[in-house]
């Protein structure tokens, strides 16, 4: 039994079913998931996107349906009692889920660890003595949970596998009929629609003053979904914004690896521009009622929140939060990139280190581990 949150947690889901197949052939896999792992044969008893609420406040709002779901899942997976229950990501829903389910004797293995390390940092004691293993992405967090009681195991992540035969520019380019020579900015507001809602329009005006300086400057912004597109194009039409534009609902490979600079939101999208070695500037707002309660209770224990930066323990990357987030800023940014051929260098040559760090094989580590944790042979160093 699997329960995936998001985008994110679709891919690796599919990506840990395909390789437990090579293990357990028959085996078979049912929760909640979504095209990628029903293509993989996965039962989604109920649509995946539910549990793809972001902010305090809107989980609130849709608590309880939430709520709901989860007791009708709980009696599911206890009735079918199966071999292992794996919680991807979506900690407020699949925490609690996987403590009950490991007091009544069902292995629970918990795949990308929660952000304890960056705020919310109570939350440990969920996943203590509720998890017979927890799969972490990033290196740094393995040694975050040592000593914790927390049986912790650094996989690597599965997006540097996929990103290991990188496209060109000039190929990505000639696959999105570019010529090679014209300046290209990606934009990546998001992938919810308040993200999309609260960054698109921010975004296109800085994208418009990059133009000023930027000549003949060609915008593309991949977007997961038909519902992102929409969103995007009413932003555009509301506000009257001219730019020569292509709005994409693919995956966003092909349009970062085509771009000169990427202005992205802050999420999986900077490990994906990281990954595909494109320089970039991260702006993320939160919607204001989440951001006043993260301030005013300080809820925030760490100094950057892109992913590079993260992993680095560094400033690698130029971030611009909340109020910070304006046109003018960003702008600045990108063309000082754009114009800078030393500083993107610099910046992509960082990034390179980076991704031979998390290049692990990740489905292969975490399939293991799911098996040894079913054969009573996982160990770890809690």
């Amino acid at each position: 039994m699997i329960v995936a949150g998001e985008h994110s947690g679709d891919i690796l889901g599919a990506g840990l079913m395909n390789s437990l197949k090579q293990t357990y052939p028959n085996a078979e896999f049912s929760g909640i998931g979504g095209d990628r792992m029903i293509a993989e044969g996965f039962n989604s008893l109920y649509s995946m996107s539910m549990l793809s609420v972001f902010g305090l406040f809107e989980v609130i709002k849709h608590l309880p349906s939430l709520l709901k779901v989860r007791k009708q899942l709980l009696q599911t997976i206890l009735k079918t009692s199966p071999d292992v229950f794996i919680g991807i990501d979506a900690p407020d829903f699949n925490l609690k889920l996987e403590r009950e389910l490991h007091s009544k004797g069902i292995k629970t293995v918990h795949y990308v660890s929660p952000t304890v390390w960056a705020w919310r940092e109570k939350r440990i004691k969920k996943l203590q003595g509720s998890l017979n293993a927890l799969l972490c992405i990033f290196p740094f967090e393995e040694q975050y949970f040592a000593g914790k009681n927390v049986p912790a195991k650094y996989i690597g992540h599965p997006l540097a596998d996929k990103y290991n035969d990188i496209k060109n520019v000039e190929v990505a380019r000639e696959k999105l009929n570019l010529t090679s020579d014209q300046p290209v900015l990606t934009l990546m507001p998001g992938s919810r629609l308040g993200e999309i809602s609260r960054h698109t329009e921010l975004f296109l005006k800085a994208a418009s003053i990059c133009l000023k300086q930027i000549p003949e400057l060609k915008i593309i912004i991949p977007l997961a979904d038909n519902a992102g597109k929409k969103l995007v194009n009413e932003i555009i039409k509301n506000h009257n914004i001219k730019l020569d534009l292509t709005i994409l609902v693919q995956p966003a490979e092909l349009a970062i690896s085509a771009a000169d600079v990427v202005l992205v939101a802050s999420g999986t999208a900077t490990l994906e521009v990281m990954l595909l070695k494109r320089p970039m500037v991260v702006g993320y707002k939160l919607s204001n009622a989440t951001a006043w309660v993260i301030k005013t209770f300080s809820l925030l224990k760490i100094p950057f929140v892109s992913m590079p930066n993260l992993i680095a323990n560094k400033e690698l990357v130029k971030e611009f939060i909340q109020d910070d987030v304006t046109a003018e800023n960003m702008a600045k940014e990108l063309i000082g990139l754009y114009f800078d051929a030393d500083k993107s260098t610099a910046m992509v040559n960082a990034f390179d280190e980076l991704k031979t760090q998390l290049t692990c094989n990740a489905n292969l580590q975490a399939a293991k581990v799911v098996s040894d944790v079913i054969e009573d042979r996982f160990i770890s160093n809690a």
